[in-house]
């Protein structure tokens, strides 16, 4: 039962013989209003009840008034303590966050780094290769056109002639 469903209510007209409303509904729903309103009540008896064992329980442990040498923090400074202990917690909880997620980005670098690198070596390895390959190749022509020079520079000269005194064109 709400206020609003009290405000909306309606009750057929009674028989033409009588005048004013039904008396059957408008007794059914004061019924139910009088059912609601008597829960309502107990349940606000509860809560006073409920409620002064808390203020009496406060009062015996000499909580938040503030006037007792315990030492005891008043509920406010207990409230405001939970609600920075949950902060600190919530920053602590978001720097962990933002910590791994750092470390997956660094190591994703050095992973991205490394391989570059060593995608690099590889053609340079090959590259390196490739020239020494090159540069033996190009050895070995010289000194194959060496040796053919040679052979043919021995084949050309005299056996008998000593190197002071060159052969003449005649041979002799």
């Amino acid at each position: 039962m709400t206020p609003e469903a009290l405000r909306s209510m309606t009750f057929p007209r009674a028989p033409l013989t009588r005048r004013g409303y039904n008396e059957d509904a408008v007794h059914d729903a004061l019924r139910r209003c009088s059912q609601v309103l008597t829960e309502l009540m107990e349940e606000n008896d509860r809560l006073r009840g409920d409620m002064q064992r808390h203020r009496d329980w406060i009062r015996a442990n000499n909580i938040g008034d503030g006037s007792g040498p315990t030492g005891v923090p008043t509920v406010d400074a207990v409230l405001q303590q939970a609600r920075a202990q949950q902060s600190a917690e919530q920053t602590v909880s978001a720097a962990r966050d933002q910590a791994r997620n750092m470390v997956r980005a660094a190591r994703a670098q050095a992973e991205a780094i490394l391989q570059q690198r060593w995608e690099q070596a590889t053609q340079a390895n090959e590259s390196d290769q490739e020239e020494t390959e090159r540069l033996i190749t190009y050895l070995r022509q010289i000194a194959q056109s060496l040796t053919v020079t040679a052979d043919q520079y021995d084949t050309k000269r005299p056996a008998t002639s000593s190197p002071a005194a060159p052969a003449t064109p005649d041979g002799t």
